[in-house]
């Protein structure tokens, strides 16, 4: 259903300001005298002041003959303060009969604190001023409140609808005739309607959320403390170099103190920025009760769903008949075949003890860690089951009958999993690993057990940001069982003397070796090295001569393959 417009475009009875009320027909007689730099200050209520313990409130207009102070010049000079202390609207004064004159440093004063100071003469009554100026005020009240309801009872029907995040930022899209955007306390895209916004707000519609770069820069973070600071609503300068190029409105949505997302308007009505302001509070309000609402149901679902994966991944599921069931209940289809994803971030530790982060920072990063992944994978494989552990993610992807192109749609999906989290931790780097299509559930526990192995031997080996897949990994999965020592030892014994020679004399043996293993051939070889066929011919002459061995011999091709794979994985 279309939002209705709550907005007019002829707004009814604004409060006005000191310059509009001048334009008032009973305004005729008055007379501007001073303050004229403070016509733009709004008139919240009229006061007459003709006993001396009336004070000055915020937006008040005063209105007096001078009575209480007609005797005390201090007095008549400080009034004037009194009202710019108070942020009040202005000073009207009838000097006859007990005034005559005002003093020339009142007059001063009002232009030095740019206080509209006015006068009328001896045959006006300050109640026939008053009189428009309090009904115009009074209207300008019951149209607010009235629209105050209006608002307050459509947002009020969207919360007992049942409706969500999107439902409430299209109805204040509609309201305002605006663009917004709703973002998570991560900020998160949640949602977004109306309007096209500046490129910022492309970029963050477009990203799914505020770029990194966006909100580590400082004028951004310390406008945030503001508004949280303030609780409500605020205006917002443009900031171009982040790409904001225009002003917004910026309100945070908060429950139990704590901040649950931000709601950001753009192009909002400028005729009346109050109502806008009061539409905004009235969506962070409700957009509090739907957000924790829908994260309540997400961490009940995000349990179930996740003892269900555990038990898959343990083998603790009971029989398959029960698993099945299970499956239903959380829209998981078993049937077919499945792949299982480690993301594993890479030297966690060596990130801790750099940064000696508190372990309240850590859970938090581990959490917003688990919901990037998540969002990749889901964005991907919808019914995906997805369980933090740790400083790991893992998932089980349904693919169902059709697997022949699951390697390339797996490599793909690592791909954005790291480029998510870079984009998110610049510097914090995950590496991935995948299974061998299986069934479930049967083959879980056993697929998890082999992409650990994998990922336990990636980080052995120091070979961090990778994406590979079990099948694809072949020697070094065999490696993966062997200690250090053992490597090491197999490795210095037969490449040891080469190392040395290289060692001594800057040579090049164990890369024209690996040249000449990988390719096959000594044409390509050399083609490889970028050196003569006569150098390469040499080399290898020399390192027949350093190792004694035959290079035709395919037991020994095999025996410095694998060892200077060795040396590749251990960086030696």
């Amino acid at each position: 259903m279309a939002a209705r417009k709550v907005l007019p475009d002829d707004l009814a009875e604004p409060k006005p300001t000191v310059r509009e009320a001048m334009r008032f027909g009973a305004f005729a007689n008055v007379k501007l005298i001073a303050g004229a730099n403070g016509l733009d200050r709004p008139i919240e209520w009229v006061r007459s002041m003709e006993t001396p313990e009336i004070q000055p409130r915020a937006g008040d207009l005063m209105f007096t003959t001078g009575f209480p102070i007609k005797d005390d010049r201090e007095a008549q000079i400080g009034l004037v303060a009194r009202i710019a202390d108070s942020d009040g609207a202005g000073l009207v004064v009838r000097p006859h009969p007990y005034l005559r004159k005002l003093p020339p440093e009142m007059v001063s004063e009002a232009n030095r604190l740019n206080v509209p100071l006015f006068t009328v003469g001896p045959d006006v009554q300050l109640i026939d001023l008053m009189t428009p100026l309090l009904e115009r005020i009074i209207n300008a009240e019951h149209w607010r409140l009235k629209r105050s309801l209006d608002i307050h009872r459509r947002f009020t029907e969207l919360v007992l609808d049942g409706k969500g995040v999107k439902e409430i930022c299209a109805t204040l899209a509609g309201l305002l005739e605006s663009a917004v955007v709703i973002e998570d306390a991560s900020f998160h895209l949640l949602a977004h309607a109306g309007g096209s916004g500046d490129p910022h707000r492309k970029e963050t519609i477009q990203r799914q959320g505020t770029p990194q770069r966006v909100l580590f820069d400082p004028q951004i973070q310390r406008m945030l403390r503001e508004i949280e600071a303030k609780r409500g609503p605020v205006k917002v300068p443009a900031f171009p170099h982040v790409g904001m190029s225009r002003e917004r409105l910026i309100a945070p949505i908060l429950a139990a103190n704590q901040v649950l997302g931000y709601i950001s308007v753009l192009d909002h009505p400028p005729h009346n920025e109050e109502l806008a302001f009061m539409a905004i509070e009235q969506a962070a309000l409700v957009l509090a009760l739907s957000i924790a609402k829908e994260r309540e149901l997400s961490e009940v679902e995000g349990r179930v769903r996740g003892e269900f994966l555990e038990d898959l991944l343990h083998g603790t599921y009971g029989d398959e008949a029960a698993a099945q069931r299970r499956a239903r209940h959380v829209g998981y289809p078993l049937h077919g075949n499945h792949i299982v994803v480690l993301v594993d971030i890479d030297d966690f530790r060596g990130f801790n003890r750099v940064r000696q982060i508190s372990e309240d920072a850590i859970q938090a990063l581990k959490r917003e860690f688990l919901r990037r992944v998540t969002a990749v994978v889901r964005a991907s494989y919808q019914r995906a089951l997805v369980q933090g552990r740790s400083d790991q993610v893992v998932a089980l992807l349904p693919l169902g009958t059709e697997v022949a192109d699951h390697q390339s749609r797996s490599h793909a999906l690592g791909l954005q999993v790291q480029q998510a989290v870079a984009e998110w931790k610049p510097g914090f780097t995950v590496s991935v690993g995948f299974s061998a299509p299986i069934e479930a559930p049967m083959g879980v526990e056993g697929a998890l057990r082999e992409v650990t192995a994998v990922m336990e031997s990636l980080a052995r080996f120091k070979r961090w940001g990778q994406v590979v897949a079990v099948p694809e990994l072949g020697l070094t999965g065999l490696l993966a069982a062997v200690s250090d020592e053992r490597l090491v030892d197999y490795s210095r014994r037969h490449l040891g003397p080469l190392i040395e020679h290289d060692s001594a004399r800057k040579g090049a043996l164990v890369a024209t070796l690996r040249a000449y293993l990988e390719t096959g051939e000594q044409q390509h070889a050399a083609q490889r090295l970028r050196v003569h066929p006569n150098t390469l011919r040499y080399r290898l002459d020399r390192i027949r001569e350093i190792t004694g061995l035959d290079l035709e011999d395919p037991e020994t091709r095999l025996n410095l393959s694998v060892a200077l794979r060795v040396q590749s994985l251990l960086g030696m």
